[in-house]
């Protein structure tokens, strides 16, 4: 049963329950998801809201409880990120999932939060999201990006990630993208794939992104 009373206790109906801080770059994690409701929260005379997200993998008997604080708007019942935030990141990709949607192509994301709560907790059985380096060098833990979504009685949906999204992801591939199309003579296909297999080696992308991508790089340099 999905609930929101694991919150603060360490194990639920024999689950182990971990967090966002036990995650690792690369990392993937699969589960029954349910989005909790959002409250306030005061740290240090500064109020804030927060919901929670909880990842149910009955096979290894784990839930995932993951925290992600947003700006919220009671007046409206909108909740608000922006691009390279958590909540940006995991409403972008799942919306990616689901809908084709292009990632990152807003600055910003304004959601009725009852009407996305709603939708995902009635309609979605299971994703899978993988943890990813934060945008903010202060962060202290990874972001998630959801990579694949099981709708109610349907097959699974996974989208992997384009050269266009780790140029988004990474401010090295993203000058020297950006510099190659622009057919600067300085930046060639070997500088960008040097990066793109240093993030494969930290396990950020997977083989076939890897591949995928220097198709990509291949295609813009004969143009």
């Amino acid at each position: 049963m999905l609930d929101l009373g694991i919150i603060g206790k360490g194990r639920t109906e024999d689950y182990d329950t971990k967090f966002l801080k036990e995650i690792l770059p690369g990392e993937e994690i699969s589960g029954e998801i349910y989005i909790g409701e959002v409250k306030k929260r005061a740290i240090e005379k500064t109020e804030s809201y927060e919901f929670y997200v909880v990842l149910t993998d009955n096979e290894n008997k784990t839930k995932w409880v993951v925290q992600l604080v947003t700006s919220y708007y009671p007046d409206t019942g909108n909740i608000y990120g922006e691009r390279g935030g958590r909540v940006y990141t995991f409403i972008d990709t799942l919306n990616h999932v689901l809908n084709k949607d292009p990632v990152n192509e807003k600055d910003n994301y304004s959601v009725n939060f009852n009407t996305f709560r709603k939708s995902v907790n009635d309609n979605i059985s299971m994703v899978t999201v993988k943890a990813i380096h934060p945008t903010n060098p202060n962060a202290k833990y990874v972001t998630l990006q959801v990579v694949s979504a099981l709708m109610k009685g349907e097959i699974i949906r996974r989208i992997y990630t384009s050269l266009d999204d780790l140029a988004h992801q990474n401010a090295v591939i993203r000058i020297a993208y950006t510099n190659l199309k622009d057919k600067k003579k300085e930046i060639t296909v070997q500088n960008i794939a040097f990066e793109l297999k240093s993030m494969m080696e930290r396990e950020e992308i997977d083989d076939y992104e890897f591949k995928n991508a220097l198709q990509r790089l291949e295609a813009i340099e004969n143009q």
